[in-house]
């Protein structure tokens, strides 16, 4: 290969790895700002998506953080109803969502007003058990970066309307959930049909 020929292709592969680049951080972008920008409408009820708890039973920092979201909507008025979505951990065998209801209700939510969702091993699963409920609209209480996947997913099993809410608190090794979400989502939207 001469070095013309060398050239034009290193300056084609440049140039293509540039757009993906610029493309892939322009739909960065686009859905941090879709989850950043959530604003919660009154709804029947908020769903918590659960993350991870502790050995000893206690919700992990971003975990308790979706809880007291979901708890502060509920002490608005803004939700009749609180989910609590997870799974049971294979690492320890804590049952995540009967923490989550535990931990609600040790902050006033009385028991009627929780629906408890244990096996809500991942999103998908989650907006199925929604939808099978029937609510009159949801709230989906997660972090930012994973509000525009949790929405679209209830969206989809055809639960309406859906909101988001996110805690406020931003960490750096969120930059990394968010690449996660801008691949998951396209990949649900190409994979995920409702069941049924």
């Amino acid at each position: 290969m001469t070095s013309g020929l060398w050239c034009r292709a290193v300056m084609k592969g440049l140039i293509i790895w540039g757009i993906l680049t610029v493309g892939l951080v322009l739909w960065m972008g686009c859905v941090a700002a879709l989850g950043a920008s959530a604003v919660p409408a009154s709804s029947d009820m908020a769903v918590v998506f659960g993350t991870a708890v502790d050995a000893k039973g206690h919700p992990h920092p971003a975990l308790r953080e979706r809880l007291e979201e979901g708890l502060r909507l509920w002490r608005a008025g803004l939700v009749r109803r609180v989910m609590v979505s997870g799974a049971i951990e294979s690492g320890n065998n804590q049952d995540e969502a009967r923490i989550m209801a535990d931990w609600l209700t040790a902050r006033g939510v009385p028991a009627r007003a929780i629906i408890t969702d244990s096996h809500g091993n991942n999103t998908w699963l989650t907006a199925l058990h929604v939808a099978r409920l029937h609510p009159a609209g949801a709230v989906v209480v997660t972090q930012w970066f994973h509000v525009p996947r949790a929405e679209w997913a209830l969206h989809r099993v055809g639960v309406h309307p859906v909101s988001g809410a996110a805690p406020s608190r931003f960490r750096s090794t969120q930059l990394w959930y968010l690449f996660r979400e801008c691949v998951a989502l396209p990949v649900y939207a190409l994979t995920k049909a409702p069941s049924g």
